[in-house]
């Protein structure tokens, strides 16, 4: 179990350095001459107030404001764990590529200044993780929003008002930004682009949400944008169309047919794609008349970004990468296991560290829907097999949650969250948290299965280190566990296609999916691995999609006094105890917290670029 992440071939050095020298620094931009008054974005118009949040454990102190006057230019290196397969988000899965995070901006995100912001924001949240609560959130080229419900017609209007003066960025040395030419964003380009959510079946919103391709999207006034569909899918809509209606221009698409090339890449957002190369790097420039302002600080009212680009090295190799920040060949990095960061600590004591909330980890599916799991004793006796306690001290060296499913207590989520503490819980409910392989066996007889079961588990080779401790323990109680071992691309075909066998993991349940959570509602092994389809929990999160709708806390205490116990007593997966994760980054990065996504989880991962920026005289008094 043990990782040699340490040590580093020498061509493996070698290989880096040439990535390195390869990529010659940006030139700084030249700072605005006056800059302008703020523009923050705006909070949305919301019709209700959530809870406020409470303090987190285990999170450190509020962050000291600096004087330090931000100052333009410098590159910010990341490094990707995976190549950039294709810069156009509409035929692609799952999220927004890299290239449309840093290109094309989003209708909401998160409110910047609702979190650390350097010492000078609230402080209500701490971004490092993929908070959805409405209060936190905040426009971007939405300038503001509202909804109205009828619940006799079960009608809902979602109506944004589109944010003027906003330009799409224009690069002289590309055909496809001449063809735009810099020209103003309207409100006809975000009805294009929800609409084109909807009906493009390449698009993961059209397989994964057809719920909303009934959906109405139309212009209902020279900057407004109304969309009309049922009340149980507005917070749907709602929460799909902010992120991934990362607005784009309908002649790049009418020329070119779609943007997976980087060169048809056109969009409103901080930074301007100039280079990709597959399998080394993505290099971005900065947009310089992009329309945002620094919302606080002593930068407030400077033109944002301030970086002079973002450059993306692409090292799918884990020790590469952590080579890399330690060398300040990169300058930041997030998910650093804890037994990296305990290396890290010593050997590179100048770096700053945060901890980020522990956020769960991709639970076992059980499938639901065929032998031997379609009975609940099974489902509960393989809970009870699993020894929860030896796996989080063997694993995780004490550290960590065990109750992870559906998701962990969350700052800001805390009505949706029940805890094995808590006082509510259940003692039979309980008992499934702790190891009783002989108990288990009993279930298993009475299931009618006097001499244990086989079951296969779907796999890639990352995993089955802890599929055999599982393996290990599940045999004491007659489960005989078998692997079926495959390539991540055969495993995502037989999820989508939900021939996957009867056990796998895919995918993190977050607080923020509360009112969409696709662990039980999803049409797929990806997004329900364990094929779940029960009326109780389709009416449950269909009623508080509902709620949510006039009353977020009251939708928040559903989940919480009802679903979160019914989820646990029907042990529909199996979750695992995690640790917690560490971001690490040079001090040359200011007015940055540990900030990893301003906004949701999904789509967000790299909106912080535009707010900090770079010390370039530190960087060079630390020798880089």
């Amino acid at each position: 179990m043990n990782k040699k992440i340490f040590w580093l071939t020498v061509s493996g050095l070698m290989a880096l350095s040439l990535v390195i020298a390869a990529c010659a620094p940006a030139a700084a931009p030249t700072p605005p001459a006056t800059p302008t008054n703020p523009n923050a974005p705006a909070t949305a118009v919301t019709p209700s107030t959530p809870t406020a949040p409470v303090a987190e454990k285990q999170q450190a102190g509020a962050v000291a404001p600096s004087s330090e006057a931000p100052k333009y230019g410098g590159l910010l290196n990341i490094a990707l764990g995976g190549d950039i397969t294709s810069h156009d988000f509409f035929t692609r899965s799952f999220r927004p590529t890299v290239t449309q995070m840093n290109v094309n901006d989003s209708l909401a995100e998160g409110d910047w200044t609702q979190g650390p912001a350097g010492g000078y924001g609230t402080g209500a949240t701490d971004w490092k993780m993929g908070y959805d609560v409405l209060s936190l959130k905040a426009g971007v080229l939405a300038e503001s929003w509202k909804w109205t419900a009828d619940a006799a017609t079960n009608q809902a209007n979602l109506v944004y008002q589109i944010r003027r003066g906003v330009r799409f960025a224009l690069n002289p040395d590309n055909e496809a930004s001449r063809l735009v030419n810099g020209r103003e964003m309207t409100a006809d380009d975000v009805v294009y682009t929800l609409n084109l959510l909807i009906t493009d079946n390449r698009n993961y919103i059209y397989s994964n949400a057809p719920e909303l391709r009934t959906a109405n999207i139309t212009k209902t006034g020279p900057w407004e944008v109304t969309v009309r569909t049922g009340i149980d899918t507005l917070m749907t809509a709602f929460q799909r169309f902010n992120y991934w209606g990362r607005v784009i221009p309908r002649e790049v698409i009418a020329k070119y047919g779609d943007m997976s090339k980087w060169q048809n890449s056109v969009g409103t957002g901080p930074f301007i794609i100039t280079d990709s190369v597959p399998g080394s790097l993505a290099v971005y420039k900065r947009n310089p008349n992009y329309w945002m302002k620094d919302p606080v600080g002593p930068g407030k009212g400077n033109q944002l970004p301030y970086v002079g680009g973002v450059r993306y090295l692409i090292l799918p190799d884990a020790s590469t990468r952590l080579a890399a920040l330690r060398t300040a060949k990169i300058d930041h990095m997030y998910n650093v296991a804890l037994e990296d960061a305990l290396q890290f600590e010593k050997t590179n004591p100048q770096l700053k560290e945060a901890q980020r909330p522990v956020f769960g980890a991709a639970p076992f599916g059980m499938r639901t829907d065929t032998p031997p799991f379609n009975d609940i004793r099974v489902r509960r006796a393989t809970m009870m097999a699993t020894d929860f306690e030896a796996i989080r001290q063997g694993l995780n060296a004490g550290r960590g949650e065990i109750l992870t499913f559906p998701w962990p207590a969350t700052k800001g989520y805390e009505p949706t969250y029940v805890g094995l503490d808590d006082s509510r819980m259940p003692a039979d409910i309980k008992e499934l948290y702790t190891y009783h392989p002989d108990k288990a066996k009993v279930l298993l007889k009475e299931a009618g299965y006097p001499n244990g079961i086989k079951v296969t588990a779907l796999m890639t080779s990352t995993e089955v280190d802890y599929y055999s401790v599982l393996k290990d323990q599940w045999s004491k109680a007659g489960i005989d566990l078998q692997f079926r071992i495959v390539e991540a691309g055969a495993k995502t075909t037989l999820l989508s296609n939900s021939t996957h066998p009867e056990i796998v993991a895919s995918g993190v349940p977050q607080a923020r999916m509360y009112y969409f959570i696709v662990f039980f509602l999803g049409r797929d092994g990806v997004s329900n691995q364990s094929m779940v389809n029960d009326p109780k929990m389709n009416e449950g999160i269909a009623r508080v999609a509902r709620t949510m709708v006039t009353n977020e806390p009251a939708a928040m205490k559903i989940w919480g006094d009802e679903l979160w116990l019914y989820v646990l007593s029907q042990a529909y997966y199996i979750p695992r105890p995690v640790a917690p994760s560490y971001t690490f980054w040079w001090p040359w990065l200011k007015n940055y917290s540990g900030e990893i996504q301003v906004g949701e989880s999904v789509g967000h991962e790299n909106n912080w670029f535009k707010y900090i920026w770079i010390d370039q005289d530190l960087k060079k008094k630390m020798g880089h």
